[in-house]
């Protein structure tokens, strides 16, 4: 009988002390072994340093000490890795009870699956489940079809074979919020293969400081910029198979679901004049944009969350 895969978990981490206990533990109690932490701190000042030399004997490698981001926490971490499969999980989310096995099971059993991930549920900084909407991207499975298309891969709960990092190479440390984005897509035109699991395999969470709450313009416009350049490729039509113009209609539809995430992102901070202009935007490229049912979806789930007095964050 060959011996289980081992598991390598990066956990980049960085002033994120109120949550980074409750993450290290949910890796901590996942009922598969062999699993090797990699702790990578960008040289906190909050509590974190105490947390991490507690469960330090649970760790393969830890340090703490200055970075250049979270994409360069996470490359110093897969320079180390040794696990056959590779994942990172933020300082403030969390795994659910056997995700990690069910990732492996998962590629034991389909040995041409390259990425394993699955859906998410979110919660608040007191870890409280917030209204999850179901959406159209957690029913289809992504690969080079829907490259030009919204970011479809959960970060948090996704694996990755190592064979599958050794043709992508690392993460592009230019990047702040799109790294992940950016490399599903760098993986799936280089043919890797995607699994997507039909359960919640892992916790998002919402806070004030995340940036996904705090930074939604700034994350959509990279998340455009890293679109632009993909949507740009002279070969892009090769590469996906697809005619000129069905790649021209799947970028402008893509492009108006960015540019309306930056519109809501400057119009919950009150940016009025560049909300405007967002929404302009999306609108030239896509005048029935406003009318998925995602946006009602997504618009509901906020204003049920607990504390939602004014504008949704």
């Amino acid at each position: 009988m060959t011996d289980p895969p081992l598991v390598t978990i990066i956990i980049p981490s960085y002033n994120q002390g109120d949550f980074l206990e409750a993450t290290i533990q949910s890796v901590l109690s996942q009922d598969y072994a062999p699993i090797e932490i990699l702790l990578m701190d960008g040289g906190s000042t909050d509590q974190s340093l105490e947390i991490i030399q507690r469960y330090a004997r649970h760790f393969a490698a830890w340090e703490s000490q200055p970075d250049r981001g979270q994409a360069h926490a996470i490359n110093k971490g897969l320079l180390k890795a040794k696990g056959q499969i590779i994942g990172w999980l933020n300082s403030d989310d969390c795994y659910l009870p056997g995700t990690v096995g069910a990732a492996v099971q998962t590629f034991l059993q389909e040995p041409a699956v390259e990425v394993v991930y699955g859906r998410l549920e979110r919660i608040d900084e007191h870890g409280q489940t917030l209204p999850t909407p179901t959406l159209p991207k957690d029913r289809v499975e992504f690969g080079r079809e829907l490259v030009l298309g919204e970011c479809v891969v959960n970060q948090p709960g996704s694996f990755w074979r190592r064979t599958a990092m050794d043709r992508a190479g690392l993460l592009d440390e230019s990047l702040r919020y799109a790294l992940d984005y950016e490399y599903w897509i760098r993986l799936a035109l280089l043919g890797a293969r995607f699994k997507r699991l039909p359960q919640v395999v892992a916790q998002f969470r919402l806070s004030r400081n995340s940036k996904t709450v705090g930074q939604t313009a700034a994350m959509a416009g990279e998340l455009l910029e890293v679109f632009e350049k993909i949507a740009s490729s002279p070969d892009l039509s090769r590469r996906l198979d697809l005619t000129p113009a069905e790649i021209k209609r799947r970028v402008k539809k893509t492009r108006a679901r960015f540019c309306l995430q930056a519109f809501y992102g400057e119009f919950k901070n009150r940016h009025w004049q560049r909300a405007g202009r967002w929404l302009w935007k999306a609108l030239l490229n896509d005048p029935f944009c406003v009318f998925e049912r995602r946006w009602l979806k997504l618009a509901l789930a906020h204003m049920s969350r607990p504390g939602r007095k004014s504008l949704p964050s």
